[in-house]
């Protein structure tokens, strides 16, 4: 797919006098004179020159020791083109005609986009005679007859893109540039290891896990399970990928050096809702006209797709996440993915989750048409490490930042979110950009529960719940082969209860709504139990609903429990159980209520979700206290397995086994696996008809590895009532 970006403005020649470049591609086509005569405008004045003729006729931009030197040598690609890191000096080396005398001046020339000038930032000048005209510097590293070593170090704001270089000597009358040559052109990257750039991360252990990794696990389960994810930020052609998203979402170059601006514009890249974005949303279950959600192994195939096709269906919040991750690592921005469990989706604004309940005899339905907001059983999104420069010092809001790139509201006209700062969230202070209402309901947001009087159509408050939302947030722990969620809750949010806490809900409150007083001393407390274990789709199960009376009265309860199969965002897909009960407790006393559940019950009704969702509505007779619980089991899939004829060598071939049984009591139909492994085996993918009940199926591939050391191979498989069957190996490749 060819960039639709371009140097805008023409339409507007009574406002600006030359375009805005938004293009970084164009320049491929861009040619500078080869003499410019003094004559015409020139930027830099020219000096004394000898009375011979100096010209390069050779230009080395040391790709191997400089790409090495700024961590950018596990970027792949065929033509070996340079990357580097802005802060930190790389070196050329220089052939002329002849010795260069010290009479001789020359300078290099870097471009990016056209119609450069060195005022934005978009033509650079670096002098080796002690002069400067811009902030990036240079210096005379080693001459040795008709060749010169030379550094050269980018300003730490410099314009993140791809250069072109020229180098020009100056004579009396003019100006002799080197011609165009692709061989001496370079990308220029965010710099995690300079002090001076602010995406820098002081901790080493850090920049490698969230500028190195290719490998990550997204959450979807309290418990720690989920799914592993490949990111492939080197991974040949995702680097001029990530440049051309920036073209299409026609964002001027002068405006790249500025890592905040890069998130938010990838923030907003990586939907398509109302751009012509990556990613294109589906909450459905209907995936017939793309791939489904569950079936993407990383983000390399999607970005690659998007690059020869347009937007590329579908996704959902996992997928949006670890793409922008690629994206953003790649472009050399310190990235994690973050997973909310109980994420409330605030519609109205008022950073509360407000439910809204229909009381039907004993019993309690949520009103989905009064009811805006929501909470969704987790939501993935970025984090991104940035000093956030354009934020008020002293109140010291950088570091990492939400960046949210599902399509849920919209952010100064465009679906994004962030970034945000985490320490902003967690001190209440919303009134920075950007965002910071929506993402504090996210994590922190009290759930107001009311019930509706039909009748008369006023609302009463039934209850408050202050822990619900935000429960737990987790992201991958620190280290390559290191796939625990680390739990990163206290980032966001303090204490439930904690003085600090209550500071905090004071400052989001000051400004955002008005306290409402709730009185929650009821008497009863009721709560649902489910299985310690985590639940094997197929097998039946036991739960317990739980109540404690905490009054000295006798208390009468009439309760109804609802099972229904639900997609991840909470919204039910079909019922499958309702079951009614009646507990007397004497005062003081504590019941519970078993309930069995069987998988002859939800199966039929799971389609290719893997989420149970139980809700408890009950009601003390005496006194008409309300109560409501709600528990959501997440259910295990069937597991894919590995084998390998034999040790993995670099260079030599082997043969890997993907094994699948099926365990359920009904065939599945147009199953759909793929494979991958970095460095060791490209994507393959295979369709089998059908696999009866109890069968088995063995899927064999041949590959050479290319790169020793750790590697993962992934695989995901995919049917219409089976989603979300994944497994990965981590393997050893022998040098």
């Amino acid at each position: 797919m060819s960039s639709s970006a371009h140097c805008s403005g023409s339409k507007f020649l009574g406002r600006l006098k030359s375009p805005i470049c938004s293009s970084n591609a164009e320049q491929d086509d861009h040619q500078l004179p080869k003499f410019e005569h003094f004559g015409e405008a020139v930027e830099i004045p020219h000096g004394p020159s000898s009375d011979a003729t100096l010209e390069c006729v050779r230009v080395d931009m040391m790709q191997n020791e400089n790409k090495s030197d700024h961590h950018c040598h596990l970027y792949e690609g065929k033509n070996n083109i340079l990357i580097v890191r802005r802060a930190q000096e790389f070196q050329m080396t220089l052939q002329f005609n002849q010795p260069v005398n010290p009479s001789d001046k020359f300078q290099i020339e870097f471009y990016i986009g056209i119609d450069t000038n060195v005022f934005n930032g978009t033509k650079i000048i670096v002098a080796f005679d002690g002069s400067q005209t811009g902030n990036w510097t240079g210096r005379m590293i080693q001459e040795q007859g008709d060749e010169c070593v030379v550094g050269i170090t980018p300003s730490a704001d410099a314009i993140i893109g791809k250069y072109y270089t020229n180098v020009a000597v100056i004579s009396d009358i003019g100006i002799s540039r080197t011609q165009k040559d692709s061989g001496t052109d370079f990308y220029l990257l965010f710099n995690a290891w300079a002090s001076n750039d602010e995406v820098y991360m002081p901790n080493e252990e850090d920049r490698q896990e969230y500028v190195m990794n290719e490998n990550g696990c997204i959450y979807q389960e309290e418990s720690g399970g989920g799914r592993q994810w490949y990111y492939g930020q080197f991974v040949e052609g995702i680097l001029d990928i990530c440049f051309q998203i920036l073209d299409d979402s026609h964002m001027p170059l002068v405006n790249r050096g500025d890592a905040a601006n890069v998130c938010r514009i990838g923030s907003a890249m990586m939907n398509s809702q109302d751009d012509r974005g990556v990613l294109v949303g589906n909450w459905s279950e209907d995936f017939s006209n793309g791939t489904a959600p569950t079936f993407w192994i990383g983000s390399d195939q999607i970005l690659l797709q998007y690059a020869s096709k347009g937007p590329v269906s579908y996704a959902q919040c996992w997928v949006y996440a670890g793409t922008l991750n690629t994206f953003l690592r790649c472009l050399g921005i310190p990235a994690r993915v973050i997973t909310n469990f109980n994420s409330a989706h605030d519609n109205s604004g008022n950073i509360i989750t407000d439910l809204v309940f229909n009381s039907v005899g004993n019993q309690l339905e949520l009103n989905e048409r009064l009811t805006r907001d929501s909470i969704w059983n987790y939501h993935c999104w970025n984090e991104a490490y940035l000093s956030r420069l354009d934020l008020p010092a002293d109140q010291d809001l950088g570091g990492w930042q939400v960046v949210d790139s599902t399509p849920q509201e919209t952010s100064d006209g465009y679906f994004r979110c962030g970034p945000c700062s985490i320490k902003a969230i967690k001190e209440g202070m919303l009134g920075y950009q950007f965002d910071g209402p929506f993402v504090f309901a996210e994590v922190n947001s009290d759930v107001y529960k009311y019930t509706l009087n039909t009748q008369t159509g006023k609302t009463e408050l039934l209850s408050v719940d202050k822990t619900y939302v935000g429960k737990k947030l987790v992201t991958k722990s620190i280290g390559g082969n290191n796939y625990e969620p680390m739990d990163i809750t206290e980032t966001y949010k303090y204490p439930e209860g904690s003085s600090k806490d209550e500071e905090t809900m004071k400052n989001a409150e000051r400004t955002y709504k008005s306290h409402m007083q709730y009185d929650d001393e009821q008497g009863v407390e009721m709560t649902l139990e489910i299985p310690q274990e985590r639940v094997k789709s197929g097998q039946n199960f036991q739960m317990a609903v739980v109540f404690r009376n905490l009054s000295e009265d006798t208390r009468t309860i009439h309760g109804l429990l609802v099972g229904s199969t639900i997609y991840y965002t909470n919204i039910q897909r079909a019922q499958f159980k309702q079951e009614t009960f009646d507990v007397t407790l004497n005062p003081m006393e504590t019941s519970r209520v078993q309930v069995v559940v069987l998988a002859q019950n939800y199966v039929p009704q799971l389609g290719c979700q893997s989420n149970l969702r139980f809700v408890v509505t009950a009601k003390s007779l005496e006194n008409n206290q309300d109560m409501m619980a709600i528990q959501i089991v997440n259910l295990k899939g069937p597991d894919l397995a590995f084998a390998m004829s034999g040790p993995a060598k670099v260079n030599q071939k082997v043969f890997v086994n993907v094994e699948f049984t099926n365990p359920f009591p009904f065939s599945l139909r147009d199953v759909r696996i793929a494979m991958q492994g970095p460095n060791f085996i490209s994507y393959r993918e295979r369709l089998y008809s059908v696999i009866a009940p109890g069968a088995s199926i063995t899927w064999m591939e041949s590959c050479v590895p290319t790169r020793s050391g750790n590697t993962m191979i992934y695989a995901v498989l995919d049917c219409s009532v089976l989603g979300n069957v994944q497994g990965n190996w981590a393997i050893v490749v022998q040098a």
